[in-house]
């Protein structure tokens, strides 16, 4: 059983946690709760976590240390993030503004716990080897394609569909980790305009008399799938990445709109610029934005990058930072396993007996942990597909961090035990696998 923790002190709040985890997930998850905001960290720090609610509401914990605890040492602290917030005393713009430099996924209000909590755990729990440090670099390849199927009913729980598709564009060296919020906030802002003006077909002068009298937008939303066959429209996201581009096409069942009309009104300073504010900062999180002829289908076109480094874990700063050449050797069969590699960025190819049997990416974190930690030499030799960079910790120098920081320990053993699964799962399927 897999736990959740969760920094929170209002009563209140962790009752309707409890009751949406012990209605849907009672086999599933468990929860913590630590009391402080030094017990979480050192749950975050020692047992690294896949998953973090957080109370940004809560004025007996200090949400912004947590915060820049979290951004210190991000490598670490690389688990998704559920925000809770109170609708009354606080802005969700605000909320995301202040925390956007780490994997906040979504923001549910306390309101809508019962109804929505339960809801982003399924679809974060259903796409968790996309989100999670899964370590699954070695199935990826040049093209990789993908969809989610989105219900009209989820208007605000779309930004999870887009923070799980930047976090894994960033966790895979696609991005930069500056650009996930905007990717995010891209599809965000795609899915929403789908939703609300494509398939329940809310005109923008119906949305301006809604919101003047008080009532949000997803209330119109909900009377509108009062009627079943609006109900039942879906909207579609689709992903293709590739080697420079990555493309995300939405598409919704709706009538569709004139595209260029309404590129020409954009043009005009009106008040419905602020209606089109969705495409606009759509448009802000990629290169281009295609339309299709009807209307109701649109691509995102984003550039990515192929020298991405990630930051260098806070223990290892010092240490040496060796940049290699697209075919250089990085480690060969047979040589002691003195020092370990932290990979900042590049690809790299395993072979052993000069057959290509793997491929090790910035997902991997680390390259010849398991020679470096039983002392022995390498069994297979690892050599640059592209041009990258990595940090070389010798043996001596690990043990030394390990004592200041012993939390790198732990999350190592962790990236070990899910090697090790990964491997009796290859095993499994008839493959060979084999430990450098």
């Amino acid at each position: 059983m897999e736990s959740i923790v969760v920094s929170c002190s209002d009563r209140e709040v962790i009752e309707k946690i409890r009751n949406v985890i012990e209605r849907n997930f009672k086999k599933r998850f468990s929860l913590r709760f630590p009391p402080t905001e030094k017990a979480v960290l050192e749950i975050l720090d020692f047992e690294i976590p896949e998953l973090l609610i957080v109370n940004f509401s809560d004025s007996e914990l200090d949400n912004a240390k947590l915060r820049d605890s979290i951004m210190q040492d991000s490598w670490l602290h690389d688990f998704g993030i559920i925000g809770l917030y109170d609708i009354e005393f606080d802005r969700e713009e605000t909320i995301i503004a202040e925390n956007r430099d780490i994997n906040l996924l979504t923001l549910v209000d306390f309101g809508r716990i019962k109804s929505h909590l339960g809801k982003s755990l399924e679809i974060l729990d259903k796409n968790r080897q996309m989100i999670f440090q899964g370590f699954l670099s070695d199935k990826l390849v040049n093209r990789m394609v993908g969809e989610f199927e989105i219900d009209n009913r989820d208007y605000l729980l779309v930004s999870i569909y887009g923070g799980i598709l930047a976090n894994f564009l960033v966790r895979h060296g696609k991005i930069s980790p500056q650009d996930r919020f905007k990717v995010q906030m891209a599809l965000s802002e795609l899915l929403l305009n789908a939703i609300e003006h494509g398939n329940c077909g809310i005109s923008y002068q119906e949305k301006t008399e809604w919101l003047a009298s008080g009532e949000g937008i997803n209330e119109l939303i909900e009377e509108r799938c009062k009627n079943p066959d609006i109900a039942a429209r879906r909207v579609l996201l689709s992903w293709e990445i590739g080697d420079k581009f990555c493309n995300f096409t939405v598409g919704d069942e709706g009538e569709g709109f004139d595209v260029l009309a309404y590129q020409k009104r954009m043009k005009r300073e009106t008040n419905e610029r602020l209606h089109g504010r969705g495409i606009l900062m759509a448009q802000l999180g990629g290169n281009k934005l295609i339309f299709n002829e009807k209307g109701n289908q649109v691509t995102l076109k984003v550039s990515l990058k192929k020298e991405i480094g990630k930051v260098a874990p806070i223990g290892f700063s010092d240490q040496e930072l060796l940049k290699v050449k697209k075919g250089d050797t990085v480690m060969r069969a047979g040589e002691y396993g003195d020092c370990i590699y932290y990979i900042s960025s590049g690809e790299y190819v395993v072979y052993h007996l000069d057959k290509p049997v793997g491929l090790i990416t910035p997902a991997d974190i680390f390259m010849g942990e398991m020679s470096f930690l039983l002392g022995n030499t390498r069994s297979a030799t690892v050599v640059a597909k592209t041009a990258g960079q990595v940090i070389k910790i010798p043996h001596k120098d690990f043990v030394n961090v390990i004592k200041e920081y012993p939390q790198y320990s732990v999350f190592l053993l962790k990236i070990l035990a899910q090697k090790l699964v990964r491997s009796n799962e290859s095993i499994a399927a008839g493959a060979s696998v084999r430990h450098y």
